[in-house]
C-alpha cells in the first residue's frame, strides 16, 4: 500500500471526519449521522481465483447504527486519478458487503436465538482528490461494451462519483471538519489565489502527512511540527497560519512540482499524452519533459 493511500486512509478513519464527509454529501450538511454512531467494519473481503483466495480491500468503511440497528454501510473510495475501471472495482467491494449481509442471515436462521437479521443498503462513495475533472467512465454501461439487443437485460450500476474540485463555494462550507481543509487545498493546489478557511485543524499530523503524500513536500509536516509547538496555548494550529508559512518558504513553487508529478505518473500510466499534461500546466512539451527530468533528478 503506498504512503498517498495510507495517509487518506489515516485521516478519513476518524469518524469525525468520516461522518463530516457522510452528512455533507448525503444531508446537505446537516447532522443527520453522529460520530458515535458509526462503527469500523472490516475493509478486507476475499475472492477465488484459479482454486486460489485473494483478498480485496476497501479504503475506508464504517457501520452506521441507530439503537443497535444497522441503517447502513457506507465505504469511501479515494482516488488521486481517474480510473476507468472504477465502477467494476465499486461493484465488487458492494457486492462482498451484500454476500457477507447474506452470510449472516442464512448463520442467524439456523440459529436457536432465531434473532432476524434485516438487509441493510451498502453505499460507496469515490472521492476524486485530483485537481482536474473525472473525465472517464462513471458507470457500469460505460465501462463494458454491450450490443443494443442486450441492454435492456443488463442492469447499470452508477459511481456515487465527488469531484473534490467542483465542489462550489457554498458546498464547501457544508463540511466542518479536517476534510475541509483537504478540499481547500486541492482546490488552493489548483488557484494559489483561492482563499482557505481559518479554522483549527482537528487531527495536523494527519493533514499534514495527507499533503505531504499528494505533494511530496516534506515542509508541510516540518511547519506543522513548529506551529503546535508555537500554539499549544492557543488551542492548535490554524489553517491560516498553516498556508501563511507554506507560502513563506515557496509554496507556490512547491505545488507546481507536486502537479508536474502527478501530472508524469498519468503519462506514464498512459492516461495523458505528453502534449496534454504539457497543456495543464501552460507548458511546452519541451518545458514539461524538462520539468519531469528536474524531479527525477532531486
Amino acid at each position: 500500500m503506498g504512503q498517498k493511500d495510507i495517509a487518506e486512509k489515516v485521516l478519513e478513519s476518524y469518524n469525525d471526519v468520516f461522518a463530516d464527509i457522510v452528512n455533507g454529501f448525503v444531508f446537505k450538511g446537516k447532522k443527520v449521522v453522529k460520530e458515535d454512531e458509526l462503527t469500523d467494519e472490516s475493509n478486507l473481503s476475499t475472492f477465488r481465483k484459479s482454486k486460489k483466495i485473494h483478498q480485496q480491500e476497501r479504503d475506508v468503511s464504517k457501520i452506521w447504527k441507530k439503537n443497535n440497528i444497522r441503517i447502513a454501510l457506507w465505504g469511501i473510495e479515494n482516488q488521486t486519478k481517474p480510473d476507468p475501471y472504477m465502477p467494476l472495482r465499486v461493484i465488487a467491494y458492494d457486492g462482498a458487503s451484500y454476500k457477507r449481509q447474506l452470510v449472516d442471515i442464512r448463520k442467524s436462521e439456523k440459529s436457536k436465538n432465531k434473532i432476524k437479521i434485516q438487509p441493510y443498503p451498502v453505499i460507496t462513495f469515490v472521492l476524486c482528490l485530483d485537481d482536474n475533472s473525472w473525465n472517464t467512465n462513471k458507470s457500469l454501461l460505460e465501462t463494458v461494451k454491450v450490443v443494443p439487443e442486450l441492454k435492456p437485460f443488463v442492469n447499470d450500476y452508477s459511481l456515487n462519483l465527488i469531484e473534490v474540485i467542483g465542489l462550489s463555494d457554498s458546498e464547501v462550507k457544508r463540511f466542518k471538519s479536517d476534510f475541509r481543509s483537504l478540499i481547500e487545498f486541492i482546490k488552493k493546489r489548483k488557484d494559489i489565489k483561492y482563499k482557505v478557511t481559518s479554522r483549527k485543524l482537528d487531527h495536523p499530523y494527519e493533514f499534514a502527512q495527507l499533503i505531504y503524500a499528494l505533494t511530496n513536500d516534506e515542509r508541510s509536516l516540518e511547519i506543522v511540527d513548529e506551529l503546535i509547538d508555537e500554539n499549544e496555548e492557543r488551542g492548535g494550529v490554524d489553517m491560516c497560519d498553516f498556508y501563511d508559512k507554506l507560502e513563506n518558504i515557496g509554496f507556490e513553487k512547491g505545488l507546481e512540482k507536486g502537479k508536474v508529478s502527478a501530472l508524469a505518473e498519468l503519462v506514464k500510466d498512459g492516461i495523458l499524452t505528453l502534449k496534454q499534461a504539457a497543456e495543464r500546466m501552460n507548458m511546452s512539451v519541451t518545458k514539461f519533459k524538462a520539468a519531469t527530468k528536474e524531479l527525477a533528478t532531486n
